[in-house]
């Protein structure tokens, strides 16, 4: 159930006429990819079925010329092409090769004649044969990316027209919400899930000039688009925010809105509270906040210490030396001791040196290296 108080009369309604659109660009779209599939399948089509049937029943002919003889690579997508020339059981042959197939290789390639015994007629490359199962891998995306959506163009057209003959018919109304994804050039997209949260659905819908869609706030606090299904058709038709796009009387245009406006001040009120109630600081909450920061500061700090007084390949580290510096007397001993042990041979560093600022301190007592 729809939680917009939207309190539509509770007979048959008409709604405005077609409210669904065509998917954008329809015709062009659906122009262009067809053009597309064609030109590939004329393309491809005839050396994929000339080279599969010499697949079949291949004969290398190491004598044949591979005349002009050319490959380039555009994004990883290779095609070659050839002029062949060859003789067979006393038989002078020429004919043209092309072919397309996935390689990011930047290397050449060598290639000699292969023709059909079933067919002399019937030549190509040997790398049009090695690449057989790719370039049909190639032709069968290509055929399904310019095909398919050529296809899937025509069936979003069919689907919204069937739409629209649906709503012609007046019917009772659902008020049911929708998300508006895109607001351009008079046209309105928005999503319905029928089928539950992961199931999506984008309809399309074209408003009369100067129509808005009509927005409210729902139960949950989001801004939503306000909409109506017809009792014969489930597709959800998007409203204008002056509810033209519904056959009402002008008394029963202004109560519903009324309505609706009395429904969204209580909402907004509500939802000033709740952000005010979230605005109030906590002290409490930024109290531990910083004191969390500042454990995390110490700790990162410790790791440091105890890294550069074990570990740290240079004695002189700016940070460390700091860090060693303002350690308790006991721990600061300790650490210059580890450091000792591993750079005894040189100067002492900041923190670790005796009363001449040179020779080190010694960890047993405190007292001063001679």
């Amino acid at each position: 159930m729809s939680s917009i108080d939207l309190p539509l009369p509770s007979r048959s309604l008409q709604l405005a006429p077609k409210p669904f659109a065509l998917p954008a660009a329809f015709l062009f779209t659906v122009i262009v990819l067809s053009t597309l599939f064609g030109a590939f399948a004329w393309w491809q089509g005839p050396g994929l079925w000339r080279d599969w049937q010499i697949s079949q029943n291949p004969q290398h002919l190491p004598n044949g010329q591979v005349l002009d003889g050319e490959c380039s690579t555009r994004r990883g997508l290779t095609d070659c092409d050839a002029r062949l020339v060859y003789d067979y059981n006393g038989e002078r042959y020429e004919t043209n090769v092309s072919l397309a197939f996935v390689d990011f290789s930047s290397s050449d390639y060598e290639v000699e004649v292969v023709i059909s015994r079933d067919k002399p007629e019937l030549a190509t490359i040997s790398l049009g044969l090695d690449m057989l199962w790719n370039r049909l891998a190639v032709f069968a995306a290509f055929m399904l990316l310019f095909g398919g959506g050529a296809i899937g163009m025509v069936v979003g057209a069919l689907k919204a027209m069937a739409a629209n003959r649906a709503v012609a018919t007046p019917g009772r109304l659902t008020v049911v919400r929708v998300e508006v994804i895109e607001l351009r050039n008079g046209y309105a997209s928005y999503v319905d899930h029928p089928r539950g949260p992961k199931w999506r659905r984008v309809t399309r819908t074209r408003l009369a000039r100067g129509q808005e869609p009509l927005m409210a706030v729902d139960g949950d606090g989001r801004t939503v688009g306000v909409a109506v299904t017809s009792e014969y058709s489930n597709v959800p038709v998007l409203l204008d925010s002056a509810l033209e796009r519904v056959e009402l009387t002008d008394r029963e245009r202004e109560a519903v809105l009324a309505a609706l406006a009395a429904q969204q001040g209580e909402r907004r009120m509500q939802g000033a509270a709740e952000t005010s109630r979230k605005a109030k600081p906590n002290i409490w909450r930024g109290v531990l906040a910083g004191l969390g920061v500042l454990l995390l500061m110490a700790l990162g700090a410790l790791g440091y210490w105890l890294y550069y007084v074990t570990s740290g390949p240079d004695a002189f580290d700016s940070v460390g030396m700091e860090i060693n510096n303002i350690m308790p007397e006991a721990i600061n001993l300790w650490g210059c001791s580890q450091l000792e042990a591993r750079f005894g041979d040189g100067n002492a560093p900041y923190g670790c040196t005796a009363s001449d600022y040179v020779s080190w301190k010694t960890a047993r007592g405190g007292k001063i290296k001679s």
